[in-house]
């Protein structure tokens, strides 16, 4: 009985990392299109928060800046990019955790 909830927890993260694979590359995608839109306005140095004050030019702003300005015009799609991400990068931590545990025992018996 164990065994089978084992299995079915296994599945259902299996197919959750998926399902969240397009997710997060749709998201990652539209918030890294919403944020280049930064360079194309005129006063583009009054949204910069991280890129120093002394950039000349639109392409030397920093990717954080850019994901700030998408975040205020698209937060909800920028969410979704963040928490997708985090999801991701959850289910690939527990697989190594789970992987790292199993060999350790494997090694003692």
């Amino acid at each position: 009985m164990n065994y089978m909830v084992r299995s079915e927890l296994k599945l259902k993260r299996i197919i959750t990392f998926i399902l969240l694979i397009p997710i997060f590359a749709y998201n990652f995608f539209a918030t890294s299109w919403t944020g280049s839109y930064i360079m194309l306005e005129e006063n583009w140095e009054k949204h910069i928060i991280f890129t120093p004050k002394n950039a000349s030019e639109p392409k030397q702003i920093y990717e954080i800046d850019k994901f700030l300005y998408a975040f205020k015009y698209q937060p909800i799609i920028t969410i979704v990019c963040i928490i997708s991400f985090l999801i991701l990068i959850s289910i690939i931590v527990i697989w190594i955790i789970k992987k790292y545990n199993n060999n350790d025992k494997s090694i003692v018996n």
